[in-house]
């Protein structure tokens, strides 16, 4: 599962709260998973989500369903345009799904979702497996 994000003029006023993965709207596009930016041989990354409440020590929760681990970072979050971006250092590999906790430092939730690990930049059309010549089978 993946992220996208069209456009997303404003932020209202009060506190955003999905914790939903299937949502549809007319004039904004709101999701509530996350696609991380895969960088192959780099282990440092950015969570960029709207979350429920601002607050800048967060704590990262990554359950990985598939390897039943669970890790837990603590984090400096910076505030830009109604996002918080958690930055983070953990290995991941192309395909990586994990499900995903930003909490304050008390464990108050801020935002939950699943984030997916890959290199593809064009996230406004991304596949899971993407076109390229070698999927062609000729008969």
């Amino acid at each position: 599962m993946s992220i996208k994000v069209i456009q997303i003029s404003d932020i209202p006023s009060g506190p955003l709260t999905v914790d939903s993965t299937l949502i549809t709207v007319d004039s904004t596009i709101i999701t509530a998973d996350q696609t991380i930016n895969y960088i192959p041989n780099s282990n440092d990354h950015v969570l960029k989500v709207i979350p429920r409440f601002y607050e800048t020590d967060v704590k990262l929760v990554l359950w990985n369903e598939l390897k039943s681990t669970e890790t837990i970072l603590e984090c400096t979050a910076g505030i830009t345009g109604g996002y918080i971006e958690v930055p983070f250092t953990h290995f991941l590999s192309e395909g990586d799904s994990l499900e995903t906790k930003v909490t304050d430092m008390d464990d108050k939730l801020m935002w939950r979702g699943k984030i997916y690990a890959t290199s593809q930049t064009d996230l406004e059309n991304f596949t899971l497996n993407p076109r390229n010549n070698n999927n062609i089978i000729k008969i």
